[in-house]
């Protein structure tokens, strides 16, 4: 007998142990989900990416230290804010939606068709709230039934906004696969995996979401908890694999821009797509430093003849090939001249893709009416 209550206490001790743990997991993932939102609003050359990432990061934060603050019983110190958690859904389908758009190089039309995909995530919260402060009834349940997580099937709106709400998140999930397949199609060079990393990342992120659609069609409260772990999960595991593979996200974007000129250039040459290409090509992936860069291996990189991109150079930028390389090749010394005071004028020449210390010296002279040393001397006064 008295083995038997020792065990059964054991039972209880470990049983607390783990929601002691489950609980203090859930405040620990919800402060560090809205770290990684404040890092993306916080980076030096932050821009529409870091933002949309930034709200993804955040409604995710949210939804965590919701289920914390339930499991805790702090929510009812704050009544109102029951079920706003919900909203998050709303908000988390355009924020995943944007995010990836705009690493495929699709535009948005303007920045009130975007704000638009997020009034039903506004209105729900303002509903959900107003009807916490006016009603009050689902307040007064929790206050004498307490629950370790939200119950929805109390109230047939809760219900209903939580189904609409799940749905709305996979719909914008689907249409992120629709357009990330629609670039991959007919395209099996190996060097697009980072596009097709992010197309299998996302079929999971669609399974996830369509068990939370599940638990909510059936009242299943452990598998709608469960699948917002794993989307949670999901989203931790992202940011940690893109701060480990920093070029991660840049070669995805540079291989949708490839994709899509490609596709461009199939129908006759796109003056405007070729002048885009080539501004990527040489800002973004600057091989104006390759020292044996040509004209007709630079034409080859814009699926062109040589003797259209010079006439494209001409016409629509003024400029020959070589003054276009020299312009960005000085461009380049000048900044690292500013940046790495320690390197020597060689070393700066070479990173450049000057082939010497005297051809540099020559167009570095002709550029800018003094010589490289100088400069240095100039920029340091």
């Amino acid at each position: 007998m008295n083995i038997y209550y020792v065990k059964k206490n054991f039972q209880v001790i470990d049983y607390l142990m783990l929601e002691s743990i489950i609980k203090y997991s859930e405040f620990s993932c919800g402060v560090i989900l809205a770290l990684f939102a404040l890092i993306q609003v916080t980076y030096k050359n932050r821009n529409f990416l870091n933002y949309n990432l930034a709200g993804l990061y955040f409604c995710l934060s949210y939804v965590i230290l919701m289920l914390w603050a339930f499991k805790s019983h702090l929510i009812l110190s704050v009544p109102y804010l029951l079920y706003t958690d919900m909203t998050a859904a709303f908000a988390i389908g355009p924020f995943v939606y944007f995010y990836i758009k705009t690493a495929l190089g699709l535009k948005t039309r303007s920045r009130a068709a975007y704000l638009l995909h997020f009034i039903p995530a506004l209105t729900v919260f303002i509903l959900i709230i107003s009807g916490n402060i006016i009603d009050g009834a689902l307040v007064r349940h929790y206050l004498h039934f307490p629950t370790k997580y939200p119950v929805y099937n109390l109230n047939p709106l809760i219900r209903g906004i939580d189904f609409v709400s799940n749905l709305y998140m996979i719909f914008y999930f689907i249409l992120t696969i629709k357009n990330i397949f629609q670039l991959l199609k007919n395209n099996t060079h190996k060097s697009f995996k980072e596009l097709k990393i992010i197309f299998y990342y996302m079929f999971f992120i669609v399974l996830f979401s369509f068990m939370m659609l599940a638990a909510s069609v059936i009242g299943n409260n452990l598998l709608n908890i469960s699948s917002i772990y794993l989307l949670t999960l999901a989203g931790v595991w992202y940011f940690f694999f893109s701060f480990r593979y920093p070029e991660f996200t840049q070669k995805a974007i540079k291989e949708a821009k490839a994709i899509r000129y490609s596709k461009a250039m199939l129908n006759g040459i796109d003056t405007a797509a070729v002048l885009e290409r080539l501004d990527d090509l040489m800002e973004e992936e600057k091989v104006f430093s390759d020292e044996e860069l040509t004209l007709q291996k630079l034409s080859e990189y814009l699926m062109i003849t040589p003797h259209q991109l010079s006439k494209i150079l001409n016409s629509e930028r003024k400029i020959n090939f070589r003054t276009l390389l020299n312009s960005y090749r000085i461009t380049e010394a000048m900044k690292q001249m500013a940046e790495y005071p320690d390197k020597t004028i060689l070393e700066i020449a070479l990173a450049s893709g000057f082939n010497s210390k005297s051809s540099f010296n020559s167009v570095f002279m002709k550029s800018t009416g003094m010589t490289p040393s100088d400069y240095r001397i100039s920029i340091k006064d």
